[in-house]
């Protein structure tokens, strides 16, 4: 079982552009994510697709995986941060999608910002622990899984597969 990221979009009533988010979800391929994505969709739901998707093995020097059982009682936790911020050359707001490894929120939103200084007015759209705020400690538990980091010397660098892959059902 893997931990993905996947960046979601799709329609939502009375929205004049696509709508999108970033969601979390455990499969052992990602097409084993689609029921659960459908149910975390809030939009049109023949509207829901994939526009880019990440099996999460590493982040922020360590690795990270899904097994069977508790989740052990870790001081380093995994933050997801999305920011946002503007250049003038771009009509709207610019984002940004980090993992870090931190032991605190503010810690995590401390490095995350120190990584967006090339922005004009960057600011803070959304931080959270991945495992409490998306309830995806609750998730896996409920399915005998639990999130792991271990530390580790190898640097994987990130990689993810993109292209718009519908799932959405009437």
């Amino acid at each position: 079982m893997q931990l993905f990221m996947v960046y979601v979009g799709g329609s939502f009533a009375n929205s004049n552009t696509e709508l999108h988010d970033v969601r979390f979800s455990v499969g052992a391929a990602i097409e084993d994510c689609y029921d659960d994505l459908r149910a975390q969709w809030w939009g049109t739901p023949a509207s829901l697709h994939l526009d880019a998707w990440a099996p999460i093995a590493y982040a922020d020097g360590y690795t990270v995986s899904v097994e069977p059982g508790a989740a052990p009682g870790m001081v380093e936790k995994l933050f997801f941060i999305n920011l946002g911020g503007y250049t003038p050359d771009e009509f709207g707001e610019l984002h940004r999608n980090i993992l870090l490894v931190a032991p605190d929120a503010a810690t995590a939103k401390q490095r995350a910002l120190a990584q967006i200084t090339p922005w004009s007015e960057p600011h803070r759209d959304q931080l959270f622990e991945v495992e409490h705020s998306v309830d995806l400690s609750a998730a896996l538990a409920a399915q005998g899984l639990a999130l792991h980091l271990r530390p580790t010397q190898t640097e994987t660098p990130f990689s993810f597969d993109f292209g718009y892959r519908p799932i959405g059902r009437d």
